[in-house]
């Protein structure tokens, strides 16, 4: 095989500044040494794949929910985002955690798996490498270990701090060699927060993305389910409030504020909801308000796109408090709906019953000029 990683690249013609494995040993905690000897040269282009024409739609929700596959494939044509938000989606794993650790106290470990024999490869693993490294180093966070092996096109990412779960005891202080948020990081691999919801109807299930970029489907579960190609892929950029909303969302699931919690990634907020589903409480959900802050978004988009984000599940008695963390931060979210102990599954509604307190505070900004 061929060292993809020590390589020189000519994408479309161009010369890249740094091969793969530059990079990645600048976002390494530990720099694995050069290889010896003169790099080969690759030379590749982009995919460039012309949009279909499919129109979804509203009413097919379900279906399209029920066609969502149970495993990926790395979308070739939208290296960079779909490898973004698999970073996103490692640490937002990880926020649900026993321990006591901040976003700054993690590191990655990365594994792709690849090959070039076909045309577009190489230079979607170029571009994926490039986006892996640009969006960590925007949050500020290293890679601990990375592996290329041969295979069908793929990444993966794991967050971590040093210990695993039978290594730590609450006594037990981690120190590590980069600057951290907190003084003594500790993790665990039991969760602090379930993963399924809870039979009470009267508690909330709030909806936070955390970037802000806009809901689109290309390189999405829902858009490979169904064959078909969308032009736009979401676009994951924005580290600074992935870091703002880490810091927020990750006290409260410290604080036992958050009783049941799940990552939107593969397959976005619909699959991320059928998740928290499968223990058997189900939910009544409505994504109006979501689709008219966006501008009267479609329903499938925001349902199916795969925005970075997480939904909680918080009592009734909390709501005012998260409010008010939340808009402290600077940090949007949406109340989407209750849980529910009389049906099982993922249920849309046409509204949700808004809290007064926010109500209010909505009304208020209606009547501003």
């Amino acid at each position: 095989m061929t060292d993809m990683l020590h390589c020189n690249y000519i994408i479309d013609g161009v010369q890249m500044a740094l091969s793969p494995l530059r990079m990645l040993r600048e976002c390494s905690v530990e720099p694995p040494l050069e290889p010896d000897g003169d790099p080969d040269t690759l030379a590749d282009e982009q995919l460039d794949l012309k949009p279909d024409n499919y129109c979804f739609q509203d009413n097919l929700v379900e279906q399209y929910a029920q066609s969502l596959p149970t495993k990926r494939t790395f979308p070739l044509a939208f290296p960079g985002p779909y490898t973004a938000g698999k970073v996103a989606q490692a640490l937002l794993d990880a926020i649900w955690m026993s321990g006591h650790f901040r976003l700054g106290d993690l590191s990655l470990k990365a594994e792709w798996r690849w090959n070039h024999k076909s045309m577009g490869h190489a230079a979607a693993f170029y571009h994926s490498v490039e986006s892996a490294c640009s969006y960590l180093d925007a949050l500020g966070l290293k890679l601990d270990q990375f592996s290329l092996c041969n295979g069908q096109p793929s990444v993966s990412f794991k967050a971590g701090t040093v210990a695993e779960e039978d290594a730590l005891d609450e006594e037990t202080s981690l120190f590590r060699e980069l600057p951290y948020r907190t003084a003594n990081p500790r993790i665990s691999r039991r969760r602090k927060a379930s993963g399924a919801l809870l039979p009470e109807p009267s508690d909330w299930l709030i909806y936070i993305p955390f970037d802000p970029c806009d809901y689109r489907l290309g390189g999405s579960a829902l858009a490979q389910a169904l064959g078909v190609q969308p032009s736009t892929p979401p676009d994951v950029s924005d580290a600074d409030y992935f870091i703002d909303c880490y810091e927020v969302v990750r006290e409260l699931v410290e604080d036992g504020i958050v009783k049941a919690g799940a990552t939107v990634g593969d397959g976005g907020l619909m699959a991320c909801l059928q998740a928290m589903t499968a223990g058997g409480t189900g939910a009544d959900i409505s994504i109006r308000n979501i689709c008219k802050a966006y501008g009267d978004e479609t329903q499938v988009r925001v349902l199916f796109a795969e925005v970075p984000g997480v939904v909680l599940q918080i009592a009734d008695i909390d709501y005012d408090y998260i409010d008010a963390e939340l808009i402290l931060q600077d940090v949007v979210y949406y109340p989407i709906g209750h849980p529910s102990a009389t049906h099982g599954g993922v249920r849309l509604t046409e509204s949700v019953e808004i809290p007064q307190i926010l109500e209010s505070l909505l009304n208020t900004l209606e009547g501003e000029d």
